[in-house]
């Protein structure tokens, strides 16, 4: 799987085609699953994602949760209108969908939004059984929109510098590696 910018459901590839960079300018329509730990921060990255010449604008859609209250509550505190219990009700009218609910759930939204022809960005762990990684597996593989994992380490520039390293051999065979974050 690869993680890019993803792109808007105007102007895809087809499901079997391609994975494309997004090629208008119209803001990505994002929904959100999940209102707990995880919330606050990727809504804290979605209002910074403009200080990205390359990343488009985007549309906070809609805020996703288990309970009318508390979904109401945290979509109120992080800029999402309108809000719902229903993931199967929100696949198709997103561009966008961050899966942040409980890790029991990953598979089926994941799955569904990228059917739906939605990019789908998924907390860790990804899914709890290999029949779920399976599916996943296959359903971002035949998908146009673009399945991504939260790495957050993943993109910083020592990281990728590190991993072109390894890719060119220059490193010889790797067998072990301990890593430390400030």
């Amino acid at each position: 799987m690869s993680l890019t910018v993803p792109f808007s459901k105007r102007r895809l590839a087809t499901p079997t085609g391609p994975k494309v960079n997004r090629m208008s300018n119209d803001p990505l329509t994002v929904g959100m699953l999940g209102i707990g730990l995880w919330a606050k921060p990727h809504s804290s990255a979605l209002e910074r994602l403009h200080c990205f010449p390359a990343v488009p604008g985007v549309e906070r859609q809609i805020m996703i949760g288990r309970y009318e209250e508390g979904v109401a509550d945290a979509a109120e505190r992080l800029n999402f209108t309108p809000t719902g219990t229903n993931w199967e009700n929100i696949v198709d009218e997103v561009d966008v969908l961050y899966n942040l609910g409980p890790n029991a759930i990953h598979a089926d939204p994941a799955i569904a939004a990228l059917e739906a022809v939605a990019s789908v960005f998924c907390e860790k762990p990804l899914v709890h059984t290999l029949k779920d990684a399976e599916q996943m597996h296959e359903a971002a593989k035949n998908a146009a929109g673009t399945a991504g994992i939260a790495f957050n380490y993943r993109f910083i520039p020592p990281i990728q510098y590190t991993k072109k390293l390894v890719d060119s051999g220059e490193l010889g065979e790797v067998h072990h590696v301990r890593g430390q974050y400030p």
